[in-house]
């Protein structure tokens, strides 16, 4: 499994995956060669973010394998084990 780390003027977004990363750079250069402009970004939580980008943005992209489908992080959070009446 793939994970997309983008950095955005130092804000960081976790996406599980680009379908068409060539396509997503594509835009940002776009965004940039145009003065500005607006990509999306959906997140692995499903979250969309629109971020505006601009020439003097600082757009990278970190590509992490990992071995093993990462939890959701609430996934723990909504077993019925998590928590009891005696932890309230």
């Amino acid at each position: 499994m793939n994970e997309y780390r983008l950095t955005v003027n130092g804000d960081r977004y976790v996406v599980d995956t680009i379908d068409d990363l060539a396509a997503w750079k594509t835009s940002v250069a776009a965004a940039v060669q145009r003065g500005g402009g607006f990509i999306d970004v959906t997140n692995s939580a499903g979250f969309l973010t629109s971020l505006l980008i601009t020439p003097n943005s600082t757009v990278t992209v970190q590509r992490v394998h990992l071995p093993e489908p990462r939890p959701e992080p609430w996934t723990q959070l909504l077993s019925d084990e998590a928590f009891t009446y005696e932890d309230f």
